[in-house]
């Protein structure tokens, strides 16, 4: 069958069948990474995606979506992201990335291939899909920890009438422009949104969040502070710890907390930032 995921990536179908097949159910970058890794020690696979084309939940994200991690720390073994990309890739550049990984390590893929359950069947596995049933030794599920948004069942939501989004559907900064606006969670999608909404003409602008952020900036001068990662991981957590609120307090001269209500427009991306004071909210923790 004829079919492209884009104008340059053909589909290749993968083999199917055979005992000693290993099927990965997920063409994103974990599933890609899987397949090459067995691929390159002479284990046959056969990669299913459900979409048309590889990383498509990245294409639905809002526009000025980024990785916040550097990109020499998120490339796949093996590839590194192209000269001059971005240090922090944004969605474009991450889809086209994982195009090229699938096509320069010759990745097989069947795309709209849906898997509706997976059992055993004596020492392997059937998994079967909307149109077939494959066999297959071992079985790879690579269909993303965050593959599908979620929101709490707060109480009051039924009857809220305002407009309740998930950042997942966050579509543009100007969709919110005279809005008072409550984010909640103070996470990376919650900060991430945060500084996109600052740079709109927005009403109010709030912060729920459980427990003061842990902020820290993007750069230190020309330096990612990302790229320290694998340094910080070695070190044991106290000093760890100390060496982030050392960080903190140099960068934003205050605790984590004030630096949510001090912090003004164009502060770095991943910090909090405000034309005007940015009111945090630390809710109980619900169990």
């Amino acid at each position: 069958m004829a079919a492209t995921t884009s104008e340059t990536m053909p589909i290749v179908l993968g083999p199917k069948g055979p005992d000693d097949t290993v099927i990965v159910i997920g063409a994103g970058a974990a599933g890609l990474a899987a397949a090459d890794a067995l691929g390159r020690r002479g284990v046959r696979v056969v990669v299913l995606e459900k979409e048309p084309r590889i990383a498509e939940p990245w294409r639905g994200r809002h526009e000025k979506l980024t990785l916040n991690t550097h990109r020499a720390l998120s490339a796949l073994p093996g590839l590194a992201y192209p000269p001059r990309t971005a240090a922090f890739p944004n969605k474009d550049a991450i889809v086209g990335y994982l195009e090229d990984f699938a096509r320069a390590r010759g990745i097989r893929v069947e795309f709209g291939t849906a898997v509706e359950r997976i059992g055993r069947r004596g020492n392997g596995w059937l998994v079967h899909t909307g149109r077939e049933t494959l066999s297959a030794r071992n079985v790879i599920v690579a269909t993303g920890r965050d593959r599908l948004p979620w929101t709490p069942d707060w109480q009051g939501k039924a009857t809220f009438t305002g407009k309740l989004v998930h950042a997942a559907d966050f579509g543009t900064a100007q969709d919110y422009v005279g809005k008072s606006v409550l984010v909640v969670g103070a996470g990376n999608s919650g900060f991430d949104v945060l500084n996109h909404l600052v740079r709109a003409d927005t009403k109010a602008i709030c912060l729920s969040a459980r427990q003061g952020p842990s902020l820290m900036p993007k750069r230190i001068g020309k330096v990612a502070v990302a790229r320290l990662g694998g340094f910080m991981a070695m070190l044991p957590t106290w000093i760890a710890d100390a060496a982030i609120a050392a960080t903190q307090r140099l960068v934003f001269a205050t605790s984590p907390a004030s630096a949510c209500r001090r912090r003004r427009r164009a502060a770095p991306a991943g910090s909090a930032s405000s034309r005007s004071p940015l009111p945090l909210t630390t809710a109980p923790s619900q169990r």
